[in-house]
This record gives C-alpha cells, sequence and structure tokens, in this order.
C-alpha cells in the first residue's frame, strides 16, 4: 500500500493513509528520491488505535450538586473505544498566567470552588486515552465561569408523577456577586408565587424549594412543562429556569379470563395529552406460583408483554397459556430521556377475573291460569353451581324499555310477575359467580314469548240493540251490536260469542258467532232477555251483560230533557234532566248519527249516576246531528229524548253561573283594596309633601292656566335670552339669608336712618306657601303719612340711598331697639301703596321672627335716578317680582342686568358671587368690605355693625329648595325727576 505525501512546507511531510483498521498493526516506511537514488528511513511498527487525537470535549456547563456544590461538567466528543482521561485548565480572564492543570480518570465533571464564581474565568477542557499512548485533543472552547454562573439549578429539569413531591436547588447572582439564599423566592411559570413556607436555606447561596402534590402538567402549544424560576426579592427574575415535567402514570389495568378458561385478556388506557415527546409506555409483568402477595411491588426480573394500541387510546395484551392460580404482577412502565416511570404494580389472579360463557336454550312463556313470565335456561360450561343470574325482560316493540330482574342460586329457571299477560315479551339472562368476584357473562340470545290463552274472558262484551219495525209481517227485528273484547278483558282472545235468549214463556235457546260482532233476530215475545257471552279455549266469560226488551218498559219516560253543546270539532257535551220515577235505572244508552250522511250510528253505555257526558268523536258543526238518550232499567228499555239541535250559549251560561256568585266579591273586594290604596296615597301624600306649596296661591301663578302644555314649557324650558345659571345645589344644612333691594329712601329721611328690629308673627294660613309669605306685609303695615307717592305716577326718590330687608330666624339680633312708634318710622320710610317688601320671605321653612331694614347707599359713581327692582328666589324656585316691576317700567327705556346674591359654601363664606347678565363673568365681592365701603352707617347706632355680622351668617337649617330651571331677571329702569 503506497500513500502519497505533501512536502510542501520546508522541513515537513503529510501523508494519508486511507481505510486502516484500528486495532492492526501497520509497518511503515519513507521512501525519499534523491536524483536518481533512493532513500529508506528506519521502519516503525504503528497500531492505529494508539495513536488516536480525539476531538476536543463538548458543552462545558455548570451543574449544581444536591448539596450545593457546583460543578464544571462537559460531553464526549465522540463515542470512543476506549475510556478517556481529561485535563482542565483554569485561568484568570486577563491573561495565560495562573493556569491550573487537573487530571480527572473517567469523568465528566470536575467539582470547583464556589468562590471562583465571584470572578471572571475560563475554563478548557482537552481529553486522550486512558489506559495506552495517544495523543491529547486541542482544548475546547473556553467557558466563562461569570457567565454561565448567573443562575444554577439542581437539578435543572426534573421528571415526576403525579401526586409526588421534588425539590430544587438554585444558586442566584445578580451582575457580579452572588445573592445570599434568604433574599431569593420562587416562582412557577412567571404567574405564581410559591410561599416562603416551603423554602429551604441550605446555606447562604443556596436555595431550596420543595414542591408537593403535583399536579399533571398541561401541555400549552410545544411546552411540555413547567417552568420554575429562582428571582430575586426585588421580583427581578433571570430567563433561565428549571424545567419540571409531571406525566400522570396513575394507568389502572384490568384483566378477564375467557369462559373456556384457556387466555387472560387485560386492558390500560393513557391519556395522550399527558404524554410527553418521545416517551414510550410498555407493561411489565411477572408471574408467582401461587395466589398474590398482600404487598405487590416491582421487580428487576419481570418482562415485556407486547401490547397493541386499540380505539379510544386503549392498549390490550393477552397472555396464553395462563395458570389459573397464579398471580400475575404488572405494572405500566414510561420510558423518557429524563428518566423512568412506573405506575403502582397490580397483581390479578386468572381464576377471579373469569368471565363466564353466557347461558344457553333460554325460553319463555306466560303460564295458564296463573299468567305468569316463565323463564328457563341452561349454564354455561366451566362454572360451578354457584351463580346469580340476571333476566331482563321487556315488551316487543320498537322502543324497548328493558326491567330487570335478579335470582340466586337459581335451579336453571325463575318465575316473574307481570302486568300484561297478552302481549310479547322478550327475555334475555347472564350470570357470574355468587362470590362477586370475576365479571358479569354477555346476555344470552334473545327469547320470545308466545301470544295464548291464558285464562276465560273475564267479561262478556257490551251490546246494544237497533229496533227495526217490519209492518208486513208485523212484527219487529231487532239487530245486536257489540264491542270487541279489549285482550286485557279476553286473555288473551276470543274464538266465538254466544247469544243466550230467554222470553216470557222461558224458552231459552243459544246461538253462536263465530266471526263479526252483530247478531239479528225477530222480537215476538212481550219480554225477551239477552246475554252475549265471550269465549276462547280457556272457557266463557263469567260475568256478562244482560239486556230485556219490554213492550211495556218502551212507554216509561224519566228524560226531561236533553241538550247537546259543541266543545269544538271533536268533542260534544250531553246534558240532560230526569223526571221522578219509581224505577231504577242501571245505566244509559246514548246513540248519535250524522243526519245528512249514511253513516252507521254510534253508542256508548254510561253509569247511571250522572247527568253529563262529553262524546269524543270527529263532528262537522254546520251537519245535522241526531242525539238520543235511552234509560235501561233491569225490566227492559225505557222511552228515549231524542235532539237534532246544538244547543247555542246554554252551557256556556251554565258554566258561568256560579260567576255571578263570585264576580260580586271579587269587585267588592278590589273596590275595597282600591279604597285603601287612596287613602294610604293621600296619607303618604301628606307625610311627604305637606311643606310643598301649593303654586296656585302665589302671585306668579296667578291667571296661569295650567291645562295647557305649553304653560309648563314657559315655565321650565330655559328661554334663549336667559343667562345660565347653575342649579341650587345647597351643602347640608346650610342656608344663606337673602338681600331684597326694594326701594329708595328719599334724602330727607335719611338724617333720621335706624335700623328696626321687627317682630313678625309666624305664618299659620296653610293656603299659602313660602313663596307668598311676604303677603303678610300688606298696605296696611306700612300706611303713614307718606302719601304724596302714587303707584301710578312717577316716584321722586333720592337714588344715592337704598335700603334693603334681611330676615333672621335668630330670635335675638342685637340690634339696638329704638324706643318709638313703629307706625311712624315706616310713615316716613315708606310708602303706604308702594311696599316693596313682597318676596323678602323667600321660604317658609325660615320661619320668620326678626326681621331688620337696611338702609344701603348707591355705590360710588352709579348714575341718579336708577331704581333696581330686585326679584327673590321663591321656595318653588321661581324669579318672583315684585308688584312694582311694571310700575317703573318704560317702555323706552333700556333694560338693565339684574344682579342675584350668589351663595358659597362655608369656607368661602366671605365672598358672595353677583351674576351679571350683559358682563357674563362672575363678579366677587367681599361683603364686610361692600358694607363698609358705602359709607351707609355713619349715622347709625354701634350695634348696627353686630347686628350686620350676625344677620348675615349662615343659618344651620334644613330649607326645601326643588331645583327648577329659572328664567331670566331683567332690571327695570325709570327715569324719575326731582320735584
Amino acid at each position: 500500500m503506497v500513500a502519497q505525501c505533501d512536502c510542501s512546507e520546508h522541513d515537513k511531510c503529510e501523508c494519508c493513509v486511507p481505510s486502516l483498521r484500528l486495532n492492526y498493526t501497520y509497518i511503515m516506511w519513507l521512501k525519499m528520491m534523491i536524483g536518481e537514488t533512493p532513500l529508506w528511513s528506519p521502519l516503525m511498527s504503528v497500531k492505529p488505535i494508539a495513536i488516536v487525537k480525539p476531538e476536543p470535549p463538548l458543552n462545558l456547563h455548570l451543574e449544581m450538586t444536591e448539596k450545593g456544590q457546583v460543578r464544571i461538567c462537559w460531553s464526549d466528543p465522540v463515542l470512543m473505544p476506549y475510556p478517556l482521561q481529561y485535563e482542565v485548565k483554569i485561568s484568570a480572564n486577563s491573561g495565560q498566567n495562573g493556569w491550573q492543570m487537573v487530571e480527572v480518570a473517567l469523568e465528566t465533571s470536575l467539582a470547583i470552588d464556589n468562590t471562583l464564581l465571584d470572578s471572571s474565568y475560563l475554563v478548557q477542557v482537552r481529553c486522550r486515552n486512558h489506559h495506552g499512548p495517544g495523543f491529547w485533543s486541542d482544548w475546547s472552547t473556553p467557558y466563562n465561569l461569570n457567565l454561565g454562573a448567573e443562575v444554577l439549578y439542581f437539578p435543572p429539569k426534573i421528571l415526576t408523577s403525579v401526586g409526588s413531591n421534588v425539590s430544587f436547588h438554585c444558586i442566584y447572582k445578580n451582575k457580579t456577586k452572588i445573592v445570599v439564599s434568604k433574599k431569593i423566592i420562587w416562582w412557577l411559570n412567571l404567574a405564581e408565587e410559591i410561599p416562603e413556607s416551603q423554602y429551604t436555606l441550605v446555606n447562604d447561596r443556596v436555595s431550596k424549594v420543595t414542591l408537593f402534590n403535583l399536579k399533571a402538567t398541561k401541555p400549552r402549544g410545544n411546552f411540555f412543562y413547567n417552568a420554575l424560576y429562582c428571582c430575586h426579592q426585588n421580583r427581578e427574575c433571570h430567563h433561565r429556569y428549571a424545567e419540571l415535567y409531571v406525566v400522570d402514570v396513575n394507568i389502572n389495568i384490568t384483566c378477564e379470563t375467557d369462559g373456556y378458561l384457556t387466555k387472560m385478556t387485560c386492558r390500560w388506557s393513557a391519556n395522550p395529552n399527558t404524554l410527553l415527546l418521545g416517551s414510550s409506555l410498555q407493561l411489565r409483568y411477572y408471574r408467582s406460583r401461587i395466589y398474590c402477595s398482600d404487598f405487590p411491588s416491582t421487580s428487576p426480573k419481570s418482562e415485556v408483554k407486547e401490547c397493541y394500541l386499540q380505539k379510544n387510546h386503549s392498549y390490550e395484551c393477552t397472555f396464553q397459556p395462563i395458570f389459573l392460580l397464579s398471580g400475575y404482577t404488572m405494572w405500566i412502565e414510561f420510558k423518557h430521556l429524563l428518566g423512568t416511570l412506573e405506575s403502582s404494580p397490580t397483581c390479578v389472579v386468572p381464576a377471579d377475573v373469569v368471565k363466564p360463557l353466557p347461558p344457553s336454550n333460554v325460553k319463555a312463556e306466560i303460564t295458564r291460569n296463573d299468567g305468569l313470565l316463565n323463564v328457563t335456561w341452561t349454564n354455561p360450561v366451566f362454572t360451578n353451581n354457584d351463580l346469580k343470574f340476571q333476566i331482563r325482560y321487556a315488551v316487543n316493540r320498537e322502543e324497548i324499555t328493558w326491567e330487570l330482574y335478579e335470582v340466586s342460586n337459581a335451579p336453571r329457571s325463575a318465575v316473574i310477575k307481570v302486568q300484561k299477560l297478552c302481549v310479547e315479551y322478550v327475555v334475555q339472562v347472564r350470570c357470574r359467580e355468587l362470590d362477586g368476584s370475576g365479571y358479569w357473562s354477555n346476555w344470552s340470545r334473545s327469547a320470545y314469548t308466545l301470544v295464548k290463552d291464558i285464562k276465560a274472558p273475564l267479561q262478556g262484551p257490551e251490546f246494544w240493540r237497533i229496533i227495526i219495525e217490519d209492518p208486513a209481517r208485523r212484527q219487529k227485528n231487532v239487530t245486536l251490536l257489540w264491542k270487541p273484547l279489549m285482550k286485557n278483558h279476553s286473555l288473551c282472545s276470543v274464538s266465538r260469542y254466544v247469544i243466550k235468549h230467554q222470553t216470557s214463556g222461558n224458552t231459552t235457546w243459544s246461538e253462536y258467532v263465530d266471526n263479526g260482532t252483530t247478531c239479528s233476530f225477530p222480537w215476538t215475545e212481550h219480554t225477551h232477555t239477552i246475554t252475549v257471552l265471550a269465549m276462547n279455549s280457556m272457557g266463557v266469560s263469567s260475568v256478562n251483560f244482560n239486556l230485556t226488551l219490554s213492550q211495556q218498559m218502551s212507554t216509561v219516560n224519566v228524560v226531561q230533557s236533553l241538550s247537546a253543546y259543541p266543545v269544538n270539532s271533536t268533542c260534544v257535551i250531553l246534558i240532560w234532566t230526569l223526571s221522578p220515577q219509581i224505577y231504577v235505572i242501571t245505566s244509559f244508552i246514548i246513540e248519535w248519527k250524522n243526519l245528512n250522511k249514511e253513516e252507521e250510528m254510534k253508542w256508548v253505555r254510561v253509569p247511571p249516576n250522572i247527568s253529563k257526558f262529553y262524546i269524543y268523536d270527529h263532528f262537522i258543526l254546520i251537519e245535522k246531528y241526531q242525539f238520543s238518550l235511552y234509560p235501561v232499567f233491569a225490566g227492559g228499555v225505557g222511552k228515549p229524548r231524542a235532539t237534532d239541535q246544538f244547543t247555542k250559549g246554554g252551557y256556556e251560561n251554565e258554566n258561568n253561573a256560579s260567576l255571578y256568585v263570585v264576580l260580586p266579591i271579587v269587585i267588592s273586594t278590589s273596590v275595597v283594596f282600591l279604597g285603601a290604596l287612596l287613602v294610604s296615597h293621600q296619607r303618604m301624600k301628606k307625610l311627604f309633601w305637606e311643606d310643598v306649596p301649593n303654586p296656585k296661591n302665589c302671585s306668579w301663578a296667578q291667571g296661569v292656566n295650567f291645562q295647557k302644555p305649553e304653560t309648563f314649557e314657559h315655565l321650565f324650558i330655559k328661554h334663549p335670552e336667559a343667562m345660565s345659571f347653575e342649579p341650587l345645589l345647597l351643602e347640608p344644612e346650610i342656608v344663606l339669608e337673602d338681600i331684597s333691594v326694594t326701594k329708595a329712601l328719599k334724602k330727607e329721611d335719611t338724617q333720621d336712618f335706624l335700623v328696626i328690629d321687627a317682630m313678625f308673627t309666624k305664618i299659620q294660613d296653610s293656603e299659602h306657601d313660602s313663596a307668598c309669605s311676604s303677603s303678610h306685609f300688606n298696605s296696611s303695615s306700612f300706611s303713614g303719612s307718606s302719601h304724596d307717592d302714587q303707584i301710578s305716577g312717577e316716584i321722586t326718590r333720592q337714588s344715592d340711598i337704598k335700603y334693603a330687608t334681611i330676615i333672621s330666624n335668630s330670635r335675638s339680633s342685637g340690634l339696638y331697639k329704638q324706643k318709638m312708634n313703629l307706625r311712624s318710622c315706616f310713615d316716613r320710610c315708606f310708602l303706604a301703596e308702594d311696599s316693596l317688601v313682597p318676596g323678602a320671605f323667600s321660604s317658609s321653612s325660615w320661619e320668620v321672627g326678626n326681621g331688620a331694614f337696611l338702609i344701603l347707599p348707591d355705590p360710588p359713581g352709579r348714575q341718579p335716578s336708577k331704581t333696581l327692582s330686585l326679584s327673590l328666589i321663591s321656595s318653588e324656585g321661581f324669579s318672583e317680582p315684585s308688584d312694582q316691576d311694571d310700575t317703573f317700567t318704560d317702555g323706552d327705556s333700556p333694560e338693565r342686568s339684574l344682579c342675584y346674591l350668589g351663595i358659597t359654601s362655608l369656607d368661602k363664606r366671605e365672598n358672595d358671587i353677583f351674576l351679571t347678565e350683559s358682563s357674563g363673568v362672575m363678579c366677587q365681592f367681599h361683603t364686610t368690605e361692600l358694607l363698609k365701603d358705602v359709607g351707609f352707617l355713619q349715622h347709625t347706632p354701634p350695634n348696627l355693625n353686630a347686628f350686620i355680622q350676625s344677620s348675615l351668617k349662615y343659618k344651620a337649617i334644613v330649607p326645601y329648595v326643588p331645583q327648577f330651571q329659572m328664567t331670566a331677571a331683567k332690571v327695570q329702569e325709570t327715569t324719575e325727576k326731582n320735584s
């Protein structure tokens, strides 16, 4: 064999020898040509397996042991035919200094010090033949301990079974520093934090968590495991995680031995959703010589039994031949790359799981005279006599409803009592061991009963007669009609009918009718009694119906009236009344037929103690029917009563007769209930709406027609020119006293300015609401000597002074009480008919007690001869103008904005808000400064300031303040001339 060499390099040649066998020894030499002179090297003996240079190890990684020790691990490059030895070198990342050489024999891991994880060290591994010569492999790719040690788990993956407990260990490194174990927390799938009670501190660096009573892992897409994360207590988690595979191996194995005792079949099933990719299932077993141990267990000497996949993911294995008394211990083995799991072992004795053959030769019949279901069978082979049986039977029809009957130690037969005797039954039988071991056999083949006569008929048929006059022969022909017997009366068939005759001359005879339900004969005697009997193979009926034909009784009239009431096309009600009689009625016969069509007459027998009967048939209500009622006595048939018309409305009236008694009671009860409801409504209205004012008593409602819908639209719909106004929402139990600017004071009266604390009586008139309470300030309250100014004419005023009315509910206002005539004061300050006080008492809930009249000067810069007429807001939420608004209105005068006194919260009561329509803005004025700056208190007593401060405070009362939309208020201006 010659191999070509490559000597392209200066001092080196490379020769490749192909297809060598590793264990062979080869003699090799080198031949060189220098010119034409050949040169040979010394001979060399080479065995290829002794000079192998393996590939470097792969997959360097860190792992942690159960005790928290860190190991550097790797994998062999390829499968080598001999063991390898390894060298591991650990060096600092900064240079080549400090290499350490460690020899490791026959192991692919090396324990390292945990302190190495705190710094950046590089690890490399190489390998060579352990027992013989060879070459070292190249060094593996460097592995950085610092990067690989960010998070370490032990074990990184676990395969376990449902219900088991597992533990994981973890070392968590935050950047370059290892986190102490007490600051480590565990999360499952980053969705469920594991309780701290399941943590264990192995040491200051290693944390351990234990999971108890695990449930099967539910596959999520391609993931068949639960991810367990080791995290910092500040909820910082690394992307690495440990994998937990939980498989349900609680597999139930059932076995049964066939009825011939030759083989045993075992079955088991597994949920495909819980199986892992790459896993396999197999049944393992071993056999004991006799019976089973009390505590079955697995054994290394077990064998694998081949099983075949069936439908619904089930498997089936067959043991043949079998040892009936031996114990077969078996279990399911789950194999995966991560490990092997085993189900709980079970032990089966073939003799205890026998499924016998079904009984054979099953027969069934209904016994005669007794009417019982008798079932017989033959026991299966290879069984003893200690068996119990189940018999199921049902009436043979399309939808079979089985009934079950169980019997033990039966001598191959059983008798069952059934309800229906004249029907065909289908019967099946199965069996099992009496002690309960084994299984029920399959059901036997079906057996059927034959319908045959059980007993003689219980009774004869009901029958009736039709009498036809024969004038030519001067006789009457009678035709008997009867209805076929039902099976429960005939038991179970009728072969013929026997008609017995007996006349008044004691002449008797019988005749037979084999097929048919009619029989005719002439009636020649005064009295003729007929009896119809039913006959079958077991005998004749013992209970029969008799009918006597009597010419004398045919004239007895006991039916007084007969009425027919149609209900619908399938039902007609027949009602009759009887007259007093001395004969005893045994039954009634009702006949009916359609007179418009040639139909057979139909009849029915009814009991004697009823007077109403429902006839069910197909009726055409537009056609004519005849209904006849025959009373039947013991001595014959009475005279019938017939009708050929339907009665309209009578039956309904009769049924509704009871309504004439019930209806008055219902009406009277309804009236009483309605009255009680109205009374309670009035009481509730009085209770809850006692303080609600009546708008018809107010001045703004005079002449308003509330019957027109547009009236309410005008009151409640916001007008286009109305300024925006927020709803009057008061804070709980807070009310601001109102100020009404009503009239200007004359110049000559300013020198005698007084503040009068007047006492007024409480309003008692219930006919007026709070908005109209100002009616107490009538013109007589202000009558005096000053009558120069009239409402109908122009009024001369000094515009620099105005007064206001302030209402306070406090009983003591602290005002200086001037001893003077109140009438004279009013005479000096106000006009008699020119009272602008109405509207000052804006709420009845204020209970007017103390009133005070304040005189306010005009602010500086105010144009004279300008009068502001302020309308107050009543309790209904409407603006109620004063009576003089129209008086001061001039058609040519421009409209001025009306300022409303605003309401602020308790913590901002220093500021009152005034709204101006023309400006569209909110102007805030300090109340104290307003009263102080205008200077109208120069000539007033000292107590006036105290009065102002007290009268402008909030009062803790609960007012009634409905929230209505307010219309725009207009400022009316009048031009006054000084007289």
